[in-house]
């Protein structure tokens, strides 16, 4: 999925340790296995994070034989394992580490994002709204923009609108949610509403080709062929190798 629509969980989801790992080699801690432990799961989600997942791969490997009950190091290997396409990997690591820490909002968030990825939107939306829900959780509008989004590719439009709109209310600066509710709008054939939130969008988030794309589809439904052409000039000239400039280009 496309930087500008991945889920909110996705965006966040590595964050979950990376930001207490090192760069320099982790400390021996051999007569402390769970402390060994919690240095390699963290030291997986950086290597994650940058995208060396052999290395993520053997880091949480080594934490989980030191630690089987490291619901930090389940949690990772489920992302890691949707990255390496072995949903049912994953959805071991994700549920062993519910199992280990009951309600955590993140690992909720992310396991949300893997069911809705694997087509169980109901599951997905049910734990995103679990995660939202929790007092303790920090950023809940991400979880309700990722229930919407699930929602909205479930067909359930009412809810999908409902939870993007929670997400705005709680944090109005939300792109992925301002990016839902314009298809949102769009595809209930309300393109002056859709219009409002494209707009707020590029407010907010630098404009990508799927933005633009979606700017001209909006004033093209609203029969502004002048702004849709403002949009498209500057979509083939800021992306001119981009899929969307090459639909622009055979649809003028």
């Amino acid at each position: 999925m496309n930087t500008a629509v991945r889920f909110a969980a996705i965006a966040l989801a590595t964050l979950m340790l990376g930001a207490c790992a090192s760069q320099s080699p982790a400390p021996q801690f051999d007569s402390d296995p769970h402390e060994a432990a919690r240095l390699n799961a963290q030291l997986g989600a950086q290597y994650l994070r940058s995208d060396r997942l052999q290395l993520a791969k053997s880091k949480l490997d080594k934490a989980l034989r030191q630690d089987p009950d490291n619901a930090d190091a389940h949690a990772i290997h489920g992302l890691l394992s949707m990255r390496l396409d072995e949903p049912s990997a994953a959805r071991d690591h994700f549920e062993t580490a519910l199992d280990l820490r009951p309600g955590d909002p993140q690992i909720l968030n992310n396991y949300g994002t893997f069911l809705c990825g694997e087509g169980d939107h109901e599951a997905g939306v049910e734990r995103f709204l679990e995660a939202a829900e929790n007092p303790l959780y920090q950023t809940p509008a991400y979880a309700y923009a990722n229930a919407g989004r699930c929602a909205r590719q479930a067909g359930d439009i009412d809810a999908a609108r409902a939870h993007l709109r929670h997400a705005l209310d709680l944090d109005g600066r939300m792109a992925t949610a301002l990016f839902d509710l314009t298809l949102l709008e769009l595809d209930r054939g309300r393109p002056a509403r859709a219009r409002e939130y494209i707009d707020r969008y590029h407010e907010v988030a630098t404009p990508a080709p799927e933005s633009l794309w979606l700017a001209i589809r909006v004033e093209r439904a609203r029969g502004d062929d002048r702004r849709a052409n403002e949009y498209g000039k500057r979509l083939v000239r800021n992306f001119p190798d981009s899929r969307q400039a090459d639909r622009f280009l055979e649809t003028r």
